[in-house]
C-alpha cells in the first residue's frame, strides 16, 4: 500500500510532555522516521532512530528495565539511610554531582521520605512494563537477574494491596518491621 509503519514510544514522564521534551525512541524505517520527525517534534526535543520496526519498543523496554531498577534501588537506599539514622531527605543533596545523581534521585527521594505529592503513576504500571521486559528477555535468551528481582518486589507489592500506589511505593515493599 505505500505506507510505512513507525513506532515511537517517549520517555520523559507528563512535564516533558507539556514542556515538549520529551525523549523519542523510533523504530522503522530512515525514511519513514525523517518523514514523521516534523510531527514528534511538537512533543519531543529529541528523536532516535533505533533500527526498523519494533526497535522503538525495545528500546523503550530498555528504558523501563533501567527506570524500575534504579527506583527500587533509591527504595533501598532510603531504607537504609533511615535506618542508620541518617536523614534521607538530604541524599540528593548529598549525592549531587557524583555517579548516582540522577533526575530518578532527585525526583524519588522527596517522594519516597515526604507525604502528601501528588501521584505520577502507579506501581501496577511498572509490573506491567516489567513483566513486558521479561518476556523480550525470555524470547531473546536475555539474562536479565535485576529485572526479574525488580518484577518479584512489584509481585509482592501486588499481594500486600500496593497495587494501586505510586511509584515511589517501593520504599513501602521494603519498609518490613525491623529485627532484633
Amino acid at each position: 500500500l505505500g505506507v510505512g509503519w513507525v513506532d515511537a514510544p517517549v520517555s520523559g514522564g507528563v512535564g516533558g510532555a507539556q514542556a515538549g521534551t520529551l525523549a523519542v525512541m523510533a523504530g522503522g524505517a530512515a525514511q519513514d522516521v525523517a518523514q514523521i520527525e516534523p510531527v514528534l517534534a511538537a512533543y519531543a526535543a529529541r528523536v532516535t532512530h533505533m533500527g526498523g520496526p519494533g526497535a522503538g519498543q525495545t528500546t523503550k523496554l530498555c528504558n523501563q528495565a533501567i527506570v524500575t531498577a534504579t527506583v527500587a534501588a533509591i527504595a533501598e537506599a532510603v531504607g537504609l539511610a533511615q535506618r542508620s539514622g541518617i536523614d534521607a531527605t538530604k541524599l540528593p543533596e548529598a549525592l549531587a554531582g557524583g555517579w548516582a545523581d540522577s533526575t530518578l534521585l532527585r525526583t524519588f527521594v522527596p517522594r519516597m521520605t515526604q507525604d502528601g505529592l501528588a501521584p505520577i503513576g502507579a506501581l501496577k504500571t511498572f509490573q506491567k512494563d516489567v513483566d513486558t521486559v521479561a518476556d523480550a528477555a525470555r524470547q531473546t535468551g536475555t539474562p536479565m537477574p535485576v529485572s526479574g528481582t525488580v518484577q518479584q518486589l512489584l509481585r509482592l507489592a501486588e499481594a500486600m494491596g500496593l497495587a494501586q500506589a505510586d511509584f515511589s511505593g517501593f520504599v513501602d515493599i521494603l519498609q518490613t518491621p525491623r529485627q532484633g
